[in-house]
């Protein structure tokens, strides 16, 4: 083999070498991407619902802001790149193994695999509970037009609000939980004879098709009271707050009576006109709505 022939091979060799982080990285989320789509799928398809305001201002942000990283990145590989390949090709011209560097990179490959993952895990958790919060908002525009008042995401102390619906029969704190349904659930019926995606309560349990949970249930009896103690004192008056449960796109049903609705997000039009909390007028309700508003644009929680 020629001197130049040589040269080539340790190049292309040198070039594999330095890429091969990068493609373990790519192979790592190509197999949770597979994982993920073979044991679960999201609860509603996200290419029905309706568009969020700005939505595609936001989608051209998210694509500009992973320009900008890809462009850094890209920098720092430009410039490190020829200096690396020249590094490994001298090692292998001089038949020198860098033991310390091997041992750093596989150091920092085995962070970077864990990292990816855990980010991974993050993320589609992320994704899930965005999704479900976008179909439920889609739906409450529907109480929108029969005269409620609907805010988003108000912050509380150390949480959140997933969605507040005002109107004359009360306020109610809705609580939005994104569940995946597995396949494997899909295929045959649950434990209990019942359809392969339904979800049931019954005797203080949620009852899902492979499992079971309470949490939502304390969670949002927590965050009901938790509303209606600080309008309360926000406002001067006794106000209740009922909470509300939503299983976007699974089918909700119970088998005993639940403590407050626990319902499908396709329900919500239809079950909170008819849920009596209290009986509000218009004076009572321009006075919450106030004091919702006014911590939904401070920061600081004006009205606590």
């Amino acid at each position: 083999m020629t001197a130049f022939s040589t040269s080539a091979v340790n190049s292309v060799f040198s070039i594999i070498i330095l890429l091969s982080g990068m493609f373990l990285m790519v192979l790592i989320m190509h197999l949770l991407l597979k994982y993920r789509d073979h044991k679960v799928k999201l609860p509603v398809d996200r290419e029905q619902l309706l568009r969020i305001p700005a939505f595609s201002l936001q989608n051209q942000i998210q694509d500009l802001q992973f320009d900008l990283v890809s462009s850094l990145t890209m920098a720092v590989m430009v410039v490190s790149f020829p200096f690396a390949v020249e590094s490994i090709e001298s090692h292998i011209s001089q038949n020198t193994f860098p033991y310390t560097f091997a041992f750093i990179a596989i150091i920092g490959l085995t962070y970077c695999g864990y990292k990816t993952w855990k980010t991974f895990t993050k993320l589609t958790k992320l994704r899930l509970g965005h999704t479900a919060e976008i179909a439920t908002a889609n739906e409450l525009i529907g109480l929108q037009a029969l005269g409620y008042q609907i805010f988003h995401d108000i912050q509380a102390d150390g949480f959140n609000i997933d969605h507040l619906a005002i109107g004359k029969n009360g306020v109610f704190a809705i609580e939005t939980k994104g569940r995946h349904k597995r396949h494997k659930d899909h295929t045959q019926p649950n434990q209990n004879g019942s359809k392969g995606y339904e979800l049931f309560y019954k005797d203080g349990r949620l009852h899902f098709p492979s499992w079971t949970e309470t949490k939502p249930l304390e969670q949002a009896t927590r965050q009901a009271k938790w509303v209606s103690q600080w309008l309360t004192k926000a406002t001067g008056e006794q106000i209740f707050s009922s909470p509300v449960l939503v299983f976007p796109g699974w089918y909700v049903t119970s088998q005993t009576r639940p403590p407050f609705p626990i319902i499908n997000h396709k329900q919500l039009v239809k079950t909170l006109p008819s849920v009596r909390t209290q009986s509000l007028s218009q004076q009572q309700v321009d006075a919450i709505v106030y004091q919702v508003a006014q911590r939904c644009l401070s920061k600081s929680g004006v009205g606590k």
